[in-house]
């Protein structure tokens, strides 16, 4: 992602009902020079229709937000951003990856042969 995906990223963000669009862009430009981060995008003729937010710790990918344009979904964008975050954490030697999913994405996921460990994520809004 580069800074002029930003406004494209954050809309399909908002639209999924993912995020708040209150000050949204100005967070992603300060974290986007992040060493760890991997925000991907997937084009199709020249517009943004995927984006994926996550962070490497060194052990694991942690996908925080991943969307995809509203009219575009079960069209293999969804598979694209996670491919190639698989293939960019078995570059850095990584051995998972974790995914923040709502309860109705978990069939894509499993799809995609993630499983649920039975680990718990507790949630504390701030």
């Amino acid at each position: 992602m580069t800074r002029s995906d930003l406004g494209s990223a954050c809309r399909i963000l908002v639209d999924q009902g993912l995020c708040s669009a209150q000050g949204l862009e100005q967070r992603l430009s300060a974290t986007l020079d992040m060493t760890n981060a991997d925000y991907l995008v997937v084009e199709e003729d020249g517009a943004i229709v995927g984006v994926t937010l996550s962070v490497f710790d060194g052990f694991t990918s942690f996908v925080s937000y991943m969307g995809v344009d509203l009219g575009k979904e079960r069209q293999q964008i969804g598979r694209q951003m996670i491919e190639e975050l698989v293939r960019r954490t078995q570059a850095r030697d990584g051995k998972n990856i974790v995914v923040a999913s709502w309860l109705s994405a978990a069939g894509f996921y499993h799809a995609m042969e993630f499983r649920m460990p039975g680990a718990v994520f507790l949630v504390r809004e701030v």
